[in-house]
Parts: structure tokens; C-alpha cells; sequence
């Protein structure tokens, strides 16, 4: 019996040994993220929050809390860490009532929040390290393991994101010891391009994203039917109790993302529509700020720097508009006047096109077919138009602009150049924009 009882206790002794090995390679060995570290130092300092916001990076770029506090009165805090999903946000939404009672929780969410349940390891990686209780850090790792079986590559995260560099270790050992100080210096090096405050990172630097709409958001049509995941609603259920059972109130707010995801994108809409029905039955007040009337919102697409985030200009105009309505629902007034119905009058609503594309196809008669195709809003009615471009930036018009998508075309008709097609909206003006071209075949 006393054999036994040693051996246990040896066992026992050499797990522990493991785990503390683990433990303190998973917080001392692993890269470290500044922006989440600040975010998190910063969260636990304070015991003033009282309007949470909580997500991914959508909330870190999109939501400016100096906003939000001077238009509910409430102090307000970015509680984020980047793509963050419900699995992750419920330790890191614990982690923040460790030192915080927010009287409001809004948890954002957006389409890419249902079409997965894996967490982002990288996620993990930054995540993990800064949560203070070892029991949130195991049942962190055991939940987002379960989902993709990786557990040992979430369990020995230093394994994976170990530092390469003795600069990255001696950049993380200052950052601990002396936050603000090598915060301040992270800073400086970003010149002005980002600013950080209360978890918000304001994003200065206007991009160049015309390719990437050009050439990335070309429709395919799936025919899947688009549903929040029984994992996602089980997280998502877990949250709410969470948020109640430390005397918050829970808000859900999905944010805008460019027109052209809801258009090329056959799992944007649905996934938000899904989600507004489990919300209504759960009864989680939940406000969709894709479907955001003018009125609310103005298109804000003009002020993305990448395919995801905005400029801080966006950022502060949306903060207001959310800022109103948790103004409103506070005070429980009805502000569904200020959204479209559904997505079908969402999609009404957009009166112009965002891109426009073409493919060749052989007609098997020694002609080509040109068949173009563009995203665009329920009600309007595209024109296309054919040239071919040469090198010194001239055109040979191949068809003026018509209502048809089709040209059919021989191999020596676009020999010498490359095959451009434009668009417009019906009888408007040309947006010089609005193009795609394929090289000379």
C-alpha cells in the first residue's frame, strides 16, 4: 500500500514537474505580441470599465473607446486580442471581470465568426501567456484542441512560436519589466502610421486595395446553406452566461465590413442572418451594423486600407453610430427603423457595382467567348464594355458599352494586347475603376 501511494505521489510529482515546465515556456518562451500585451497590462490596472467592448480586430481598428465614452458616458475599453473567436473570448472576457465590473458587455461579431470553429492558434499564442489562472489556460487549451485535434502544438506553444531572435526575447523581457517605456519605443518606430489607446489601434496610413478588389472577389456561387455551427451557439450561450453571472448585460453587435464581402461573398449574409435568428431565441440583444441605413451609417468603403480594417476616420464615424444605439437600447427605445429589414432590402439598397469581371471560354468553332459578370446591388442593371489594350496604354474598342455579357470574339481580334472589359451602372458614367482585364491569350 505504501509502494502504491509513493508511486502515485512520484507520478503525481512528475506531472506537476511537466506542467510547470509548460507553463512557463508557454508564458516566457513564446513570442510576444506588444499590442495584446499592453492591451491586457492596461485591462488589468484599471477597475473603472464600464462599457466592455469585446472581439477580434475589428474591434482593436473599428471601435475608438474616447468615442463611446464621451457619447454614452460610459468609460469604455477595447477588450481584444486579434482574431479572436467566442472560444477565446470567454477567458479573456473572465480575465477582464477579474479586475472589472462593466455595467455593458458588447461582444462584436462579424460573418467570419461563424464559419469556423477552430481558434486561430496564433490567437492562442497571444492569448494564453497573459492569462493569469492555470485552470483558464487548460480549459482554454483543451476546448480550441478538441475542434482540430492539435494538442500538442496548442499545448507547447513556445514549440512552435518560440523566439527566433535574442532581440524578440530581449524586446519581450522589456516590455514586461517596463511597459510603457518599450511600449513608447514600439510606438516611435510605427512613425505615425498607428496610434494605440485603451486597446484601440488607430490605423493612420490609407492603403491601395484596388487590385486586391479587382482580382480577389470574383462570385462563386456554392448553393451551402450557411448555418452558425451547434459549437459556435454552444460558446456563444456560455458567453451570456458568463456576462450575467458577473452582473453584466450582454450586447452583441455585428460590424460592417465592405460592400463587396456581402456581394462576392455567399457566406456573409446567410451567416449573419443565421446569427440574428439565434440571438432572437437566445434573448441576446443583437444589432447588425452591415444592414445600418444611412441614416445610421454612411457606406464607409472608401476609408479601408485593407480588405478588413479602416483608417481611424472610419473607425470614429462608426464608433458614433454604435455609441447611438447602445445610447438607445439603453434607454429602450426602438431603433430597428434605423436597419434594413433583411438582406434582401440590404442588398436593394446598393445602387452602384463594386467590381467587375470576365472569363474566355472556347465556343468550339474557332471563336471565343467573352462572358462578364460583376457584384452589384439587387437593382441595378450593368453595362459592360470590350477593348483590347495595348502596351502604350491606347485601346482598340471591341464593343461599346451594352447591357449584354457576351462578346464572342476570334483569336485574331485580341492577338497584340490585352483584353480589358469596363463597367458601368445602366446609362452612367464610366468609372475608371471599374475594370479587369485578362492577358493576351
Amino acid at each position: 500500500m505504501k509502494t502504491t501511494i509513493r508511486k502515485i505521489a512520484l507520478l503525481a510529482l512528475f506531472l506537476a514537474g511537466i506542467y510547470a515546465l509548460v507553463l512557463f515556456g508557454n508564458t516566457f518562451l513564446v513570442q510576444t505580441d506588444a499590442v495584446a500585451y499592453k492591451t491586457m497590462k492596461d485591462m488589468k490596472s484599471r477597475e473603472d470599465i464600464e462599457l466592455a467592448l469585446v472581439g477580434s480586430s475589428i474591434v482593436q481598428r473599428h471601435l475608438n473607446p474616447a468615442i463611446l465614452t464621451e457619447e454614452t458616458g460610459l468609460t469604455a475599453f477595447d477588450v481584444t486580442i486579434t482574431n479572436l473567436s467566442p472560444a477565446g473570448a470567454i477567458p479573456l472576457t473572465r480575465e477582464l471581470y477579474r479586475t472589472n465590473s462593466p455595467k455593458y458587455t458588447v461582444l462584436a461579431v462579424e460573418s467570419y465568426t461563424f464559419d469556423t470553429m477552430k481558434e486561430d492558434i496564433q490567437t492562442q499564442m497571444k492569448l494564453m501567456p497573459l492569462l493569469s489562472s492555470p485552470l483558464d489556460r487548460i480549459r482554454y487549451w483543451l476546448d480550441t484542441a478538441a475542434q482540430d485535434g492539435q494538442y500538442m502544438e496548442r499545448a507547447l506553444l513556445f514549440n512552435t512560436f518560440g523566439f527566433e531572435r535574442f532581440e524578440e526575447f530581449s524586446r519581450a523581457m522589456r516590455l514586461r519589466m517596463n511597459t510603457d517605456k518599450t511600449f513608447a519605443e514600439i510606438e516611435d518606430g510605427w512613425q505615425g502610421e498607428m496610434i494605440y489607446s485603451d486597446g484601440f489601434l488607430r490605423h493612420e496610413t490609407m492603403g491601395d486595395i484596388s487590385r486586391e478588389l479587382r482580382e480577389t472577389f470574383i462570385r462563386v456561387e456554392t448553393g451551402y446553406d450557411y448555418q452558425v455551427f451547434d459549437y459556435t451557439k454552444e460558446k456563444l450561450l456560455e458567453y451570456k452566461a458568463l456576462v450575467e453571472a458577473n452582473g453584466s448585460e450582454l450586447i452583441v453587435v455585428a460590424l460592417p465590413a465592405l460592400t463587396i464581402h456581402a456581394l462576392a461573398e455567399p457566406a456573409v449574409l446567410p451567416y449573419l442572418d443565421s446569427a440574428a435568428r439565434f440571438f432572437e431565441e437566445s434573448g441576446i440583444p443583437f444589432y447588425n451594423f452591415m444592414y445600418a441605413k444611412e441614416e445610421l451609417l454612411p457606406r464607409l468603403d472608401h476609408l479601408y486600407y485593407d480588405l478588413y480594417h479602416m483608417v481611424g476616420e472610419g473607425a470614429d464615424i462608426l464608433s458614433a453610430a454604435v455609441a447611438r444605439v447602445i445610447n438607445a437600447h439603453i434607454a429602450g427605445e426602438d431603433v430597428s427603423a434605423l436597419f434594413h429589414r433583411d438582406s434582401a432590402e440590404y442588398l436593394a439598397s446598393i445602387d452602384f457595382i463594386t467590381n467587375v469581371w470576365f472569363e474566355i471560354r472556347d465556343n468550339g468553332d474557332g471563336t471565343l467567348m467573352l462572358l462578364a459578370d460583376s457584384n452589384r446591388g439587387t437593382n441595378v442593371t450593368p453595362q459592360y464594355r470590350y477593348v483590347l489594350r495595348h502596351e502604350d496604354g491606347t485601346e482598340t474598342e471591341l464593343r461599346g458599352y451594352s447591357k449584354r455579357r457576351r462578346l464572342d470574339v476570334t483569336p485574331d481580334q485580341i492577338k497584340g494586347g490585352t483584353v480589358r472589359v469596363y463597367a458601368r451602372v445602366l446609362d452612367g458614367e464610366q468609372d475608371p475603376a471599374l475594370w479587369y482585364e485578362i492577358p493576351e491569350k
